[in-house]
């Protein structure tokens, strides 16, 4: 590698992420390790640090990522920061999303307010005549948000995204005891900082935002701004029927009005969300809403390294990026970026149309962590019609279960197909 270039390691997690930067100046940064319990790839959770542990040294000489960067809480993000391993590697700053910030009253009313909904959920669940694979997909959904409650099976080792969270709040071998930094610090948007770990980088934040209806907007269609989203929702069994008769909730659900405040936090407006999921939805389309809104606390990040700007935004989904795509300020940002890491394993409501067609510079190389498999959680995922919009602009996808297939110039593989790279000058 040139002392002019930035190399991208996109690392075969399944379905999952995983990314190693390494700076000109052999400086690094890893945005996210983990994988999906149902999807997992090329690595266990124990052996993706001890990779990134013996390619850290063959990169720079020592075992070290001078920042950490967890976009959000899901499993398939943060995982194998379970590991006792990481303990092997010297770890600098760690960047997480203000949502993360355990003495932050908005935050923790969010993940309350999030909690009570899927524990309404848990409790409903056994009383619903759902398949074995309906059932599943349910509880899978719901630990993966946070919800533990008879769907241990799903653990490994006594693994949790909550032991994932202690370790990056708490954990890591550092040389100074500093807490995360949460972005974004501030009330600017965007907001732009640098660091003195990171020298010659400046650092973008475009999400997660902190007004908590932009977080919890997940549905793109209704602004148009999805790949075919109506017809795959149909085809994944995850709209509801027109003419269903009848709620398909216990007892559990149906709670008189005036009782509801007494039970959850819940304002006006939750309490509608709450009944129209109860009375409109199936149980995988409720435990989809509780999980998906995880995916909007997302951060959102243009990592700017000499002249290139590369976009990294996590699974983040629909009120992030209106947010993003109303602001000129960020598109501007948007406009310049010569790299992107495609959201959410290419699914249909983590990019956006007007993103792809009209933000985006043609021509530029996308890497997609990405694993395709049965499963209503993961239906259609990678999306061909998302592919197909990228091609149209030029813009060259390489997936992390590609076959064995010719790179192009500019990307690399090694013999066991455990990594991707990307080198961009910059």
């Amino acid at each position: 590698m040139s002392n002019k270039t930035v190399r991208i390691r996109m690392y075969h997690v399944g379905f999952g992420d995983c990314f190693l930067i390494i700076l000109p100046d052999k400086r690094t940064i890893l945005i996210d390790a983990g994988f999906h319990g149902q999807g997992k790839g090329e690595f266990s959770g124990n052996a993706l640090p001890e990779r990134i542990r013996d390619d850290l040294i063959e990169i720079r000489d020592e075992p070290r990522i001078d920042v950490v960067i967890a976009t959000h809480r899901h499993q398939d993000h943060i995982y194998s920061f379970n590991s006792e391993n990481w303990g092997e590697i010297e770890i600098g700053e760690v960047w997480l999303p203000w949502v993360e910030d355990r003495s932050n009253p908005d935050a923790k009313k969010l993940w309350k307010k999030q909690q009570s909904f899927a524990m309404n959920l848990a409790a409903a669940a056994p009383m619903l005549n759902l398949s074995a694979e309906e059932r599943e997909n349910v509880e899978f959904l719901l630990w993966n948000a946070g919800v533990e409650i008879g769907v241990s099976e799903f653990a490994v080792g006594g693994w949790s995204n909550a032991g994932a969270l202690d370790t990056l709040h708490e954990g890591f071998a550092r040389r100074d005891r500093t807490k995360p930094r949460f972005l974004p610090e501030s009330l600017s948007f965007p907001e732009t900082f640098e660091t003195a770990v990171l020298p010659n980088v400046k650092v973008h934040v475009l999400g997660p935002p902190r007004d908590a209806d932009l977080i919890e907007h997940l549905d793109p269609a209704s602004d148009g701004e999805t790949y075919k989203a109506f017809a795959l929702a149909a085809s994944a069994g995850l709209l509801p029927s027109q003419d269903a008769a009848c709620a398909p909730f216990g007892p559990a659900w149906q709670v008189p009005d005036t009782e509801v405040n007494e039970i959850l936090p819940l304002d006006g407006s939750d309490i509608e969300r709450l009944k129209d999921l109860a009375q409109k939805t199936d149980a995988l389309f409720a435990a989809t809403k509780v999980d998906g809104m995880i995916n909007s606390t997302s951060l959102v990040l243009v990592l700017e390294i000499g002249k290139a700007r590369l976009l990294f935004p996590g699974d983040a989904e629909w009120g992030t990026w209106k947010r993003i795509l109303d602001d000129e300020a960020a598109r501007t940002l948007l406009k310049s970026c010569i790299f992107l890491k495609v959201g959410h394993h290419g699914s249909h409501n983590a990019t956006a149309k007007t993103l792809v067609e009209k933000v985006l510079p043609s021509g530029i190389p996308a890497l997609m962590p990405t694993q395709e498999g049965p499963g209503k959680y993961r239906s259609n995922i990678p999306l061909k019609d998302l592919f197909d919009a990228l091609k149209m602009r030029g813009i060259t996808c390489i997936r992390s279960d590609r076959g064995d297939e010719d790179l192009p110039d500019g990307f690399e593989g090694d013999d066991t197909r455990t990594w991707t790279d990307l080198e961009i000058r910059c």
